[in-house]
């Protein structure tokens, strides 16, 4: 257990901050912000959640966190397992809860409970003031959970990484229903896609390529599109579906995104991107970022192109939007961008990167770092 002293409290509250540089792009200056401040990242706080043990060159973490509306706390779940609540104004711990495995999805609050999914393969249930098991047991099954989990009714639904979707009671932890499909024989990308809910359906993301519309009650599948068809190699649809005016949005790893029709799943276009992420949607415009490090609009009506912009970075994350810019990360940092033409406006410098999705809270950002912080940012921006 780590922070067993005063002096390693103290160093785990100092380190993030020291390592958060803005790096501003090559002229012209940015455009000024509200009141005329121009754009920038202003650190609010930052803690260490864990070090890094392994001493690895380039350490990565996909963790997330949530920030309730109207909570004083903010939630995220880390590498090593940990799941932390955090005092949102200033980043002091309030509890933590060990997993046994990493945490690489956003935490959701479901009526009273806090649910967390974790690779060691276990769906938990925590009080979200003292972050005890409200659980008789977690509910495990035979592979790690990776993603966000979602709910309908009493059930919460997580995707594990064997092309599994559970669905389980909220109040109990008991099995209601599972749905499959076999993984494909060759390689398969790293991610799985969080299942959505729309409705009384649970849209889910398999390995080969399946887009599926599932009966939220039942699991049984309504519709299957296939993502892949057109695809090359990587066929993974392990980008979180999002869906807008009836239309769902999402991509196989080798190329997309594509629109597909909630009503029955008929394919209306598809682009043709290399590892996009969960979209963004904004007005007429679908953001998303890629596996070779752009960050892309399109056009809703027919997939076309409005906006690129390249990023230095290995590969681009999923883009959230504050006030009207979009902030993404990716394996040096945090980038904010203008939404209108993707015009890079200032960069976050990390030592590690973000490759987790921020979290917004108004201008406020919660993200976990590469090397084990979580971290507080305000963002001034148009």
């Amino acid at each position: 257990m780590m922070r067993t002293s005063a002096a390693t409290f103290l160093l785990a509250l100092l380190i993030p901050l020291p390592i958060l540089a803005q790096t501003p792009p090559a002229p012209p200056a940015p455009p000024a912000g509200p009141q005329g401040i121009e754009a920038s990242f202003a650190p609010v706080w930052g803690f260490l959640a864990y070090d890094n043990d392994s001493f690895a060159l380039t350490p990565s973490d996909f963790g997330q966190c949530l920030a309730p509306a109207g909570s004083a706390l903010v939630y995220c779940g880390v590498k090593n397992g940990l799941v932390l609540a955090l005092q949102s104004e200033d980043g002091r711990v309030a509890w933590e809860f060990q997993t046994r495995g990493a945490v690489r999805g956003k935490p959701a609050m479901i009526g009273s409970g806090l649910f967390v999914a974790s690779s060691d393969g276990c769906l938990y249930r925590l009080d979200p003031a003292t972050g005890k098991a409200t659980w008789d047991k977690p509910f495990c099954a035979d592979a790690g959970f990776y993603g966000d989990v979602a709910a309908w009714q009493g059930l919460v639904f997580a995707a594990s990484t064997i092309d599994k979707i559970y669905a389980i009671d909220t109040a109990t932890g008991v099995f209601k229903w599972e749905t499959h499909r076999d993984r494909p024989r060759l390689m398969s990308a790293e991610g799985v896609a969080s299942p959505t809910v729309v409705g009384d359906r649970v849209l889910a993301g398999f390995s080969d390529g399946t887009l599926a519309a599932l009966d939220a009650a039942t699991g049984k599948v309504l519709w299957e599109s296939d993502l892949a068809q057109d695809v090359r190699g990587a066929a993974d649809a392990d980008a979180t579906p999002v869906v807008a005016d009836g239309v769902v949005y999402a991509s196989a790893f080798g190329e997309g995104p594509a629109a597909v029709r909630l009503s029955d799943g008929e394919r209306l276009w598809r682009a043709r991107e290399f590892g996009p992420s969960r979209p963004l949607v904004i007005g007429d415009l679908l953001i998303t970022g890629t596996a070779d490090g752009a960050v892309v609009a399109l056009r809703r009506a027919d997939g076309s192109m409005k906006w690129r912009t390249r990023l230095a970075t290995t590969a681009a994350g999923t883009p959230v939007a504050v006030g009207n810019a979009i902030v993404v990360g990716g394996d040096r940092g945090l980038w904010l961008l203008r939404a209108t033409d993707g015009a890079p406006m200032v960069r976050l410098s990390l030592v590690y990167g973000a490759r987790g999705t921020p979290e917004v809270a108004g201008r406020r950002l919660f993200f976990v770092g590469g090397g084990g912080t979580v971290n507080a940012v305000d963002v001034l921006a148009p």
